[in-house]
């Protein structure tokens, strides 16, 4: 097909936005993403330091979710993230301009309520039903043919408490958001539990946020002590996104996870290099 690209191939399609693509990708895939970055830098309540837009078409998903589209914008250090998937790539794509602008709307209030007193109800507050629904589904792989690819690390040391881990889980469009409350120094975990969210603690204790928001349910399992090998051949066997566990070996907060092309990855300490 004319128009296309077979292999990765990156370049930018304007100052400090970096386009990438994975497949075979029209070219007008090309112009969608420079229309939704365009769109976009309006809506940016600060400058716009780096974004990034990957286009993927994986020819082992199914029809429906065949591309897969990610985009990320650091705006002056506040990074927001958005992933969905689609039959064609523009249409992925508009779902994550659309699914990016809202979550600049989160970051610019976050940014107005930080100066002034908080309204009761923040405008742009996550509320039930917000979750995304067209995010990129697990690819089936064989469970011999799994492998942990990639490791990623969150520092011990950084403290957040509840709602701003919880702010960050929207914003970044992640499954599940590991952290070290400051309210406890306890290493905890907020991540998306069907239409709802939840929080779970590495001891399972209730956390000590007095505000906590009543929406948010609380898991009071406490995380089981298991090491990698024993946590790759629990999700194995399992349909959970991800599994949250003090490693045996090193007594220390980790989360093992699903990727979205059947893999896995690996949440560590900071610590650990």
């Amino acid at each position: 097909m004319r128009g296309e690209t077979r292999d990765q191939l990156s370049t930018d399609i304007s100052p400090g936005v970096v386009y990438q693509t994975v497949g075979s990708v029209p070219t007008s895939a090309r112009r969608a993403a420079e229309e939704m970055m365009a769109g976009l830098r309006d809506v940016a309540p600060r400058q716009v330091l780096f974004a990034k837009v990957k286009v993927k078409n994986d020819d082992e998903r199914g029809p429906d979710q065949r591309c897969v589209v990610e985009g990320i914008m650091d705006v002056s250090g506040a990074v927001v993230r958005a992933q969905a998937a689609g039959p064609s790539a523009v249409e992925a794509l508009r779902v994550v301009g659309g699914r990016l602008e809202r979550r600049l709307h989160r970051v610019a209030g976050k940014r107005q309520r930080a100066t002034k007193r908080p309204p009761s109800t923040p405008s742009g507050e996550w509320r039930s039903g917000d979750l995304p629904a067209d995010r990129p589904e697990f690819h089936d792989r064989p469970p011999d043919e799994r492998m942990v690819i990639r490791r990623k690390t969150y520092s011990p040391e950084h403290r957040v408490s509840v709602s701003e881990a919880l702010f960050d889980l929207d914003v970044l469009d992640f499954r599940f958001f590991l952290f070290t409350d400051e309210a406890d120094n306890k290493a905890s975990v907020v991540y998306e539990d069907g239409d709802d969210l939840a929080i779970r603690k590495l001891d399972g204790s209730r956390p000590e946020e007095t505000t906590l928001r009543p929406d948010i349910r609380v898991n009071e399992t406490p995380a089981p002590t298991i090491n990698v090998a024993n946590a790759v051949s629990q999700l194995n066997i399992s349909d959970v996104p991800f599994i949250f566990f003090s490693d045996a070996d090193r007594d220390q907060a980790r989360v093992l996870y699903r990727r979205y092309d059947g893999h896995y990855g690996l949440m560590v300490p900071a610590v650990d290099g």
